[in-house]
C-alpha cells in the first residue's frame, strides 16, 4: 500500500469527495491534497472524479425536454399501478391526471 504525505492511498481516496467539496480543513487538507495530487496511483482516479462532478454540475442546470419527462413520469406510474392498464380512466384528482393536466394530454 501507497502512502504519500503520511496518508494511506485506502484513507485518501475515502476522503476524496470531502477534498473535493472543500469540506477538509487544515492539515488533515493539506496531507490529503498533497497525496490526492501527487501520488500516481491516485492522481488518475482524483482527476477523474473532479471532472466527473464538474460534469455533473453543468449538466445539472440543463432542462429536461418535456418528452423525456414525461416518459419518466409514465414508467414511475406504470410501477405504481403494477398491472394497471396504460390506458386506464384517469380519476380527476389523481397524479395520472395531474401528469395528463402539466404535459398536455388528455
Amino acid at each position: 500500500m501507497t502512502a504519500v504525505a503520511g496518508v494511506p492511498c485506502r484513507d485518501a481516496v475515502s476522503r476524496l469527495w470531502e477534498y473535493l467539496d472543500g469540506e477538509l480543513a487544515g492539515p488533515d487538507a493539506d496531507a490529503i491534497r498533497q497525496h490526492l495530487e501527487t501520488c500516481a496511483r491516485c492522481f488518475p482516479h482524483t482527476e477523474f472524479q473532479r471532472a466527473y462532478r464538474e460534469y455533473m454540475a453543468q449538466s445539472a442546470h440543463a432542462p429536461l425536454p418535456p418528452e423525456l419527462r414525461r416518459r419518466v413520469f409514465e414508467a414511475l406510474l406504470a410501477e405504481m399501478d403494477a398491472g394497471g392498464a396504460a390506458d386506464a380512466p384517469r380519476a380527476p384528482g389523481s397524479l395520472r391526471a395531474l401528469i395528463d393536466r402539466v404535459f398536455g394530454k388528455g
